[in-house]
């Protein structure tokens, strides 16, 4: 673990653990990332904002104020998303990503089957951690929703937004680096 793990006030271990908790679960992995955003904002980011700031102010014309004003909304921006990460850091539950009999949970990767044959690989993520990277799904959505808890064998529904349902056969559930590896 980083240099910030002693910022870590709650952990627990497996799903339950982490359903139980209420408000915002991340993994260690997702936790490390906001923390590492939160001092990327407070340093380097700043300085950079700073020296634009003097720039804009040096350069421009008291009629030409444009990269002024820019770099205002920029500080603005970064003082709440400063705020919003200091909140999320200091309420987080952060959930241990080590292998669990409870099935599929929070950092887990599972790999899926439909009715149509057709195979796909998720890593379950939490909502503030959910990425654009293929396979990464929220908890939050239909599919993670379906999937917590979800163990090799298993069959899923997944209710869709359009109301219908979706049934999916777990094949393989593995827990951290370890994906699953089966072929479809």
């Amino acid at each position: 673990m980083t240099q910030h793990s002693s910022r870590i006030a709650n952990v627990h271990t497996g799903p339950a653990a982490a359903d139980a908790a209420g408000g915002v679960t991340l993994t260690v992995t997702g936790f490390e990332e906001l923390v590492r955003e939160l001092e990327h904002l407070r340093t380097a980011h700043r300085r950079e904002l700073a020296q634009r700031f003097r720039d804009a102010r040096t350069f421009g014309s008291p009629g030409d104020d444009d990269e002024w004003l820019a770099v205002l909304e920029d500080v603005a921006i970064d003082q709440v998303r400063i705020a919003q990460l200091e909140r999320l850091v200091a309420t987080a539950s952060v959930v241990d990503e080590t292998p669990s009999s409870d099935g599929a949970g929070l950092g887990s990767f599972v790999w899926v089957q439909d009715d149509a044959g057709r195979a796909a690989q998720y890593e379950l993520v939490g909502r503030r951690t959910a990425r654009d990277d293929d396979g990464a799904i929220s908890l939050a959505s239909p599919v993670g929703k379906a999937l917590v808890g979800a163990r090799p064998g298993d069959v899923v529904q997944v209710a869709l937004p359009n109301g219908r349902e979706r049934s999916l056969t777990v094949l393989d559930v593995r827990v951290g680096n370890e994906r699953p590896g089966i072929a479809a």
